[in-house]
Order: structure tokens, then C-alpha cells, then sequence
């Protein structure tokens, strides 16, 4: 997978219609959501045909620990969709 950088200088990787970009805690404003942490930012983007934007969601990532619990849930929603 090739890491690309947005604007502000922070790496992301697209998949499919989602972009996950990774921003340091040393680049978030003391005023930021999270400012204590870095994060991983969610956004989908506004259509096919657009590089637009929605807003997204922020995890914060304090630990290697909060990752895996994420990649954990998504694979736990995941699965339980499957068995419904």
C-alpha cells in the first residue's frame, strides 16, 4: 500500500471510499479533542466522483494497546453482521 500526504503534511492511505489519516499528537492544537494523544482520523469521501470530505471520527491512539482494541471491534461487528 502507498502512504500518501494530505495538506497539513500528515500520512494517509485511502481504502475504497474511506481515508485514514494518521496525525501526530505534536501536530494537534493544545485546544484540539485529543490534544493528549495522536490519532487516526476516518473520513469517507462525498461520492464517486468527488475528492470531497466528509468529517469523520478521531480515535485516539495512546497506545498500540487502543489500535488493536479498534481493529478488534471492527472485526467483531463485522463477524456478528455476517451470523444476523
Amino acid at each position: 500500500m502507498q502512504m500518501d500526504r494530505d495538506g497539513n503534511g500528515h500520512v494517509y492511505l485511502d481504502v475504497r471510499n474511506i481515508r485514514i489519516t494518521y496525525i501526530p499528537q505534536t501536530n494537534r492544537r493544545r485546544n484540539a479533542d485529543w490534544s493528549e494523544s495522536d490519532v487516526l482520523r476516518i473520513q469517507a469521501y462525498k461520492g464517486d466522483e468527488s475528492r470531497a470530505l466528509h468529517r469523520g471520527a478521531e480515535l485516539p491512539v495512546p497506545s498500540p494497546d487502543a489500535l488493536l482494541e479498534f481493529i478488534a471491534a471492527l472485526c467483531t461487528v463485522y463477524n456478528g453482521g455476517l451470523r444476523t
